[in-house]
């Protein structure tokens, strides 16, 4: 209902804008000529020709630059006088047919200007759209692709100062696009206004307000900057992708979907409604509220031009889902663009002297979300700790698992043990990420994780859970060491594995760091122009 009802407004916006702004014009119009007969006491033929000349203002610069969107300058004046001249000569026909209507036919003077307004509507629409305004560029069969640079539009919901991967990798991805000659902007949810470097490249949506207000604001701005672009970059299903679908629909707007996750699994999971495993999850029917999610979602996905997905893993769930596999592209994700010279050896040394002095750090970074599986990292420290000795257990990021999770430290008595740090800044997360001894993802899911690769990056040995996308950046007993999700007796031994054996350690990180050069960012920037210039041109 709501789809067709955008796509009808769509259709018909440029009529829709004509009688809004006529219908402003005419209000004014209407009001000038009120006061002016019934205050004024001015005569009403009199008082007709004084409000319909000031009113012209209004109507012209509506007109031109809202209703018909011609933004040159270069020929105002002469449409300002081709527009004087109509409205002078509607004037008259206003004037001529006024006089009949009232002095003939007896009508009421402000029903009768109404009706005739309304006559000189319709002849006054064709004279603009086809003989003052100029139409915008592509409309007289010229495809403007062909004259300028292709246009992108990255819909994101989160964005820097944003710390989490995906929103890194969104500040690298405008600037590799524009050296390969394209113009991007992008739109973003964000807790900070639009910083003023920002200005006509990133436009900010404040989370803080509420809800549907914020959304409402997106999808407005996403709207008016869709018709500048060619197609529209939405990196996430929920909370932009459905919006690019509903542009599509009412514009034929292309857009491309980055699918990086299962919004519909993890906002079941996370609300307690299913501890089905993601691929489980697509092949079964759940009740009503779970599957109209997983009905938003494949609408989402099959409406969309291509599919980026960020690992085979999650490409294979995307078919499932029902996405022709011709449509999906897999493209890694990248941190090479991450210099090494951003770990600064300060900050590592402050932090192994904070928790490593007499101990080994082991961290873990991520949403605090059921399926990432901290849970099962804290417990197997009681074990570690006796058998090894002191032990620091950092937990870098923040969630609604939180308070659960330092309750279970604290009924293990590790509360000296475990620290929890909240959001870190990806920069001095990489700092956490050198100075530990061992990294610990114990996740249920994972389409293709950056902060593996960030770990990598920093040269530290990890331990992960072998799911999802993680086998495809970890292979086990060469780059790292993979265990079954949640595990204890397997996580417990490859954590000792590593901590115990400097040799192991040290051809881990060799091979992590020779198999980062899998994760190129040059090969993420082509992939990138590669499928977006199939979209754009076809």
């Amino acid at each position: 209902m709501l789809e067709s009802l955008l796509k009808q407004i769509y259709k018909y916006r440029q009529i829709i804008r004509y009688i809004i702004s006529g219908g402003t014009a005419a209000l004014v119009n209407l009001v000038l000529l009120y006061v002016f007969t019934d205050f004024l006491k001015v005569w009403y033929l009199f008082s007709s020709v004084l409000a319909f000349c000031l009113a012209f203002f209004v109507s012209f610069f509506l007109q031109k630059y809202w209703t018909f969107s011609d933004w040159g300058k270069g020929k105002m004046y002469q449409q300002m006088g081709v527009y004087f001249a109509v409205s002078v000569a509607n004037l008259g026909v206003n004037t001529g047919l006024l006089y009949l209507a009232v002095d003939k036919l007896k009508i009421w003077y402000l029903l009768a200007q109404v009706l005739v307004l309304a006559i000189i509507a319709i002849e006054s629409f064709i004279i603009y759209k086809f003989l003052i305004f100029e139409r915008p560029a592509g409309s007289a069969g010229v495809n403007p692709k062909s004259l300028a640079a292709p246009k992108v539009l990255i819909a994101t919901g989160i964005y820097p100062p944003d710390y989490r991967g995906p929103a890194t990798l969104l500040e690298a991805l405008p600037r590799a696009l524009e050296d390969k000659g394209f113009e991007t902007k992008i739109i973003t949810y964000s807790d900070i206004a639009s910083l003023p470097t920002e200005k006509g490249k990133v436009y900010r949506i404040l989370r803080r307000q509420p809800l549907g207000l914020a959304y409402l604001r997106y999808f407005w701005r996403l709207y008016r900057l869709a018709e500048w672009a060619d197609v529209i970059y939405a990196t996430d299903i929920y909370s932009v992708g459905y919006f690019a679908y509903l542009l599509k629909k009412m514009t034929g707007k292309k857009y491309i979907i980055r699918f990086a996750g299962d919004s519909a699994w993890e906002t079941a999971t996370t609300r307690g409604w299913t501890t089905d495993y993601i691929v489980d999850f697509q092949k079964k029917t759940y009740d009503p509220k779970i599957e109209k999610l997983k009905a938003r979602r494949r609408k989402i996905m099959l409406a969309a031009d291509q599919i980026i997905a960020v690992s085979h893993f999650i490409a294979r769930v995307a078919q499932i889902i029902g996405v022709k596999e011709e449509k999906i592209k897999v493209i890694y994700n990248s941190i090479d663009f991450i210099k090494t010279e951003e770990i600064k050896t300060e900050a590592v040394g402050k932090i192994k002297a904070d928790y490593g002095q007499d101990a080994k750090i082991i961290v873990t970074a991520c949403q605090l979300t059921p399926w990432k599986g901290v849970a099962g990292i804290i417990k197997i420290l009681p074990r570690l700790i006796q058998q090894l000795g002191k032990i620091n257990l950092l937990v870098l990021g923040d969630g609604q698992e939180m308070e659960r999770l330092k309750k279970l430290a604290s009924e293990l008595d590790l509360e000296k043990s475990v620290h929890f740090l909240g959001k870190v800044e990806r920069a001095q997360t990489m700092n956490y990420f050198k100075a530990a001894d061992l990294f610990i993802l114990n996740s249920n899911y994972e389409a293709l994780s950056h902060t593996l690769l960030e770990v990598m990056k920093a040269g530290t040995p990890i331990v992960a859970s072998s799911i999802g996308g993680n086998p495809e950046v970890i292979e086990d007993g060469q780059d790292g060491l993979l265990v079954e999700y949640n595990n204890q007796g397997q996580l417990f031994g490859a954590a000792i594995k590593i901590l115990t054996d400097a040799e192991l350690t040290r051809v881990l990180t060799n091979n992590a760091t020779e198999k980062l050069k899998k994760f190129n960012w040059g090969k993420t920037t082509e992939g990138t122009v590669s499928v977006l210039k199939e979209v754009i041109y076809g």
